[in-house]
């Protein structure tokens, strides 16, 4: 899939569960909506594109993919 879609989207998931100052709770509920309703390879794909320097998430998008990256071990990430 296009990155810049996966960008966009998962921008615009952030945007819906931003909770005023509560950071944690949004960036968990975006980490598991990412979980929960996208395929294991855009998963893969944002977590590798962020890895490899790739920006234009939003800070709450970037918090959750970051936390998707610490729980998929690199074998099943993009290659």
């Amino acid at each position: 899939m296009n990155v810049n879609k996966l960008i966009r989207m998962a921008n615009q998931i952030a945007a819906n569960f931003e909770y005023g100052a509560d950071q944690a709770k949004a960036t968990a509920s975006v980490a598991d909506h990412l979980r929960r309703f996208w395929t294991p390879e855009m998963r893969a794909e944002i977590i590798e594109y962020v890895d490899g320097g790739g920006t234009g998430l939003n800070p709450i998008a970037a918090l959750a993919v970051a936390k998707l990256a610490e729980e998929t071990p690199r074998a099943f990430r993009a290659t």
